[in-house]
């Protein structure tokens, strides 16, 4: 069949049935420039087209959403509790680092100077 009488069958404009072509989800034939589309081709794209029409699929399909919205926002909380963790850690690490500089900076200086060392009396 041609691109017009599948329009016609799924009730879709030419343009959907030739993205579709152009997309890879309908297979359809050249031939002499024209596109021919076999029965089975069309039947096979138009149960990939169709949408759920009992409400109970619907309702099915809108409560696993919520359930993935959920499970989403648990697992963005976790994310959130582990960036702290490691941010704190982080802060832990770089404070140990500078008190450890702070160490090897006051023992390269001579003993006698850390000894002897004046320091001013606060007024």
């Amino acid at each position: 069949m041609t691109i017009q009488e599948a329009c016609q069958r799924l009730g879709k404009s030419e343009a959907t049935i030739r993205r579709a072509i152009k997309a890879g989800t309908l297979y359809a034939n050249m031939i002499d420039g024209k596109y021919f589309i076999t029965e089975q081709d069309l039947n096979a794209y138009a149960q990939t087209m169709q949408m759920p029409k009992n409400d109970d699929q619907v309702e099915f399909l809108k409560e696993q959403l919520r359930e993935k919205d959920k499970q989403i926002e648990q697992l963005t909380k976790q994310i959130d509790q582990q960036q702290a963790i490691i941010m704190q850690l982080s802060r832990n690490q770089q404070l140990m680092l500078e008190s450890t500089e702070q160490k090897q900076q006051r023992q390269k200086e001579p003993f006698w100077r850390r000894w002897f060392q004046h320091k001013p009396e606060n007024l």
